[in-house]
Order: C-alpha cells, then structure tokens, then sequence
C-alpha cells in the first residue's frame, strides 16, 4: 500500500513540475531563466542584457553600488538606449557609481516620498519613518524583466547567496513598468535635487 501511495505522490509531483507556469491572466510564460549567486555571474547576465538592449533598460534596485553594472548603464545612454534608474538614498554615498550616472546625464531617481505624520495613541502626532525603496527589479525593453533578491553589488554577485529570475512575457513587464512609474511618481525627486536637499 505504502509503494502505491508513493508512486501515486511520485506521478502527481512529476505532471506538476513538467506542467507549463502560467501568468495571473492564464497566459504561458514564454521563457524564463533561473540563476543563483555566486555560481552564475549574475553580474555578468545583468550587464550582458544592458549591453544588447537597444530600446529602454528601466531599473528599480534598493543599492546600486557595482561598477560595471554602472558603467553598462551609462554606455547604453549614450547609444541612444532610454536608461531610467531608481534606487533609495541607501546607494547615495560620496564613492557611488549612481553620481557618476547623474553626472553622464543618465535620468537618476532617489525614492523621497513625503513625511507621513501619525497619530499616536496618546494623541500626540508622530513622524514616521520613510519605508525603503526596497525593489531589485529591471525592465530591459518590452519584454524583459529581471527580478529577484540581487542587489546590483559586487558582493551580491560574488559572496552573497542571491536569487534572479529572468522572465520573458510582455505582460508581466507591463506591470513591472507600471509599478516603476508609479514609484517615480509618487516617491522619487531627481538625483540632482535630491543631493541639492541633501546639502
């Protein structure tokens, strides 16, 4: 009995990992990639998809502290590539390669949303404090989106046990661009007033 009942798990557990994965909207995932650091130079991927994107590469990543992801981003700039980078002030620091990309022009964003006052249960209002900008993600033209735990550092890509996946269906990247606009657009000043605030 114990053998049917393990075989029986056996044959469900296969038919489900073979099964296709679908979107919300029941649509297929064309392709995906799955990848882990250090193993797989996520770093390396990243800056493999930056370089052969032609169209947009829109970023929204927590700490952005690699420089040869910066500078993959900066050159895709100047070929004519629409780069949109968000990070919170956590990766504005005085040696950040995020300075760098502001001064090539590249169209920087620091997640500042305004101060939210609360009141507290003696009745007094209270400041709370601003919630991070926490996102890891990448949308590289239409249809590509990077996700995952991965900071863009250089310690995330080669000592750290991160997680990326790598989808590619259009409609998943929709929603992706439409949480980076609403980001920008609810939360985030330019890096140049931001470090105008700052000082």
């Amino acid at each position: 009995m114990k053998r049917m009942i393990y075989a029986l798990i056996a044959a469900v557990c296969t038919v489900a990992a073979s099964a296709p994965v679908h979107s919300q909207d029941n649509e297929p995932i064309a392709n995906y990639e799955v990848l882990f650091s250090p193993e797989d130079q996520v770093d390396d991927k990243l800056i493999s998809l930056i370089s052969a994107e032609k169209k947009s590469v829109r970023a929204a990543v927590y700490c952005l502290m690699h420089r040869g992801i910066a500078k993959a981003l900066i050159d895709a700039h100047k070929r004519g590539v629409k780069v949109e980078v968000i990070v919170d002030p956590y990766s504005i620091k005085s040696r950040s390669p995020v300075n760098k990309m502001g001064a090539e022009e590249l169209s920087v964003f620091v997640w500042n949303p305004p101060e939210q006052i609360k009141e507290s249960r003696n009745g007094k209002k209270v400041k709370q404090k601003k919630p991070l900008m926490h996102d890891k993600f990448c949308v590289l033209g239409d249809s590509t989106v990077w996700t995952g735990s991965f900071n863009f550092t250089f310690e995330g890509a080669n000592r750290n046990r991160e997680n990326v996946v790598v989808l590619e269906n259009a409609q998943v990247a929709a929603k992706y661009l439409a949480e980076f606009e609403r980001l920008k657009k609810t939360g985030c000043i330019s890096l140049s007033d931001y470090l105008v605030r700052k000082n």
